[in-house]
C-alpha cells in the first residue's frame, strides 16, 4: 500500500488504526480460486478466526466466500455481515450440545469433531445433515503450537476411529454429508497437505453420501521480504487431479472445500502507530547521533 495513503488514513483517523488493504485480500482469494480452476466445484470458507473485522467479512462475501467459524458469536457476525446461514459452517471444539444446537436453530452447517457430541446430535437430529472432522494423525505446520492434526491434538475424530463413527451412523441415521481435516498452521511443504489428502480420501470411501470433502487450509503465507511460502498454484494443480479421480471413482462430482484465513489476510494488514518519544535509559549507549539498545 502506498506510503503516502498510509500517513493520510493516520492524519484523518489518528493513531493507533488498523488499515486493511482489500486489494490484496480480494487478490488472494482469486488465486486461490484460480489455482483450482479445473475442480468442478470449489467452495472457499473464510476462517473468521483470522480476522473478525466486519467490514472485511463483507468484502469477502462480496467476493463470494463463505464463512468458517468456531464459535457462536462468530457465526452471529457472519450473519451480520450478510452470509448466509446456508454459506456458514460452524467448527467448534469441545462446546456443550446445547450451543450447536443454538446454531442449528440459525441455520448454518454443523462440523463435529467427536464421538460423544455425534451420538448425542444423531440421536436427536438424525435429519439434519452434519459435516465429521477427522484427525489424520499427521504432523504438519510450522511449529507444534499450530499443528492441529497430530495424534496428540484435542481437535478431530482419529481416523483410526472410523468404525466408531460409522456404527454411530448406523444406530442414529443420522445424515453424514461431508468430512473435513485441518492439520495446522504455516504449512510450507505440499507433500505434507497431499499425503494427509490421501488419508482423507480413503476415509472419503466409506461414507456413501458425502457432498464436500473439506480441506482445512494452513497455507504458510511470507512475514517478511524474501520469506518462503506454499506454492499453492503447484499444490492446485496436484490435488486437482487427484480430486477429480477420487470423484469419478466415487461415483459423484463432491465439492472440494477450503477453509483459509491468514492466507487471505494476513499480508493486508498494517498497524499505524505514532512514536512519541524515544527514551534514553541506562542500558541504552549513545554514541555518533544514534541509539543502540
Amino acid at each position: 500500500m502506498d506510503t503516502n495513503l498510509l500517513l493520510n488514513i493516520a492524519q484523518q483517523y489518528g493513531c493507533p488504526v488498523y488499515v486493511y488493504d482489500g486489494n490484496t485480500i480480494e487478490n488472494q482469494f482469486q488465486r486461490l480460486q484460480d489455482a483450482f480452476k479445473q475442480v468442478k466445484k470449489l467452495k472457499i470458507n473464510y476462517a473468521a478466526k483470522a480476522l473478525t473485522n466486519i467490514s472485511v467479512l463483507k468484502l469477502l462475501k462480496k467476493k463470494g466466500s463463505g464463512l468458517d467459524t468456531v464459535s457462536i458469536q462468530e457465526v452471529l457476525l457472519g450473519l451480520e455481515a450478510g452470509f448466509s446461514p446456508d454459506d456458514i459452517m460452524f467448527t467448534p471444539n469441545g462446546v456443550s450440545l446445547e450451543e450447536i444446537e443454538e446454531a442449528v436453530q440459525l441455520g448454518v452447517h454443523i462440523n463435529i469433531d467427536n464421538l460423544s457430541i455425534l451420538e448425542q446430535f444423531g440421536a436427536k437430529h438424525p435429519n439434519i445433515p452434519v459435516c465429521v472432522r477427522i484427525n489424520p494423525h499427521v504432523m504438519a505446520g510450522g511449529n507444534s503450537n499450530i499443528s492441529v492434526g497430530h495424534i496428540d491434538s484435542k481437535f478431530g475424530i482419529s481416523v483410526h476411529q472410523t468404525p466408531h463413527i460409522l456404527r454411530i451412523i448406523e444406530n442414529t441415521k443420522m445424515k453424514v454429508n461431508g468430512i473435513h481435516m485441518h492439520t495446522g498452521s504455516d504449512i510450507l511443504d505440499i507433500e505434507v497437505f497431499l499425503y494427509a489428502s490421501e488419508i482423507l480420501f480413503e476415509t472419503a470411501k466409506q461414507f456413501k453420501n458425502l457432498d464436500f470433502i473439506d480441506f482445512g487450509s494452513g497455507f504458510k503465507v511470507p512475514y517478511k521480504e524474501g520469506d518462503l511460502e506454499t506454492d499453492i498454484e503447484e499444490l492446485g494443480e496436484k490435488l486437482t487431479v487427484r480430486f477429480n479421480e477420487f470423484c469419478k471413482e466415487y461415483g459423484k462430482d463432491l465439492t472440494l472445500v477450503f477453509e483459509p484465513g491468514k492466507f487471505l489476510v494476513s499480508q493486508a494488514g498494517y498497524f499505524l502507530a505514532k512514536v512519541n518519544v524515544v527514551k534514553q535509559t541506562t542500558s541504552t549507549v549513545f554514541s555518533g547521533g544514534r541509539f543502540w539498545i
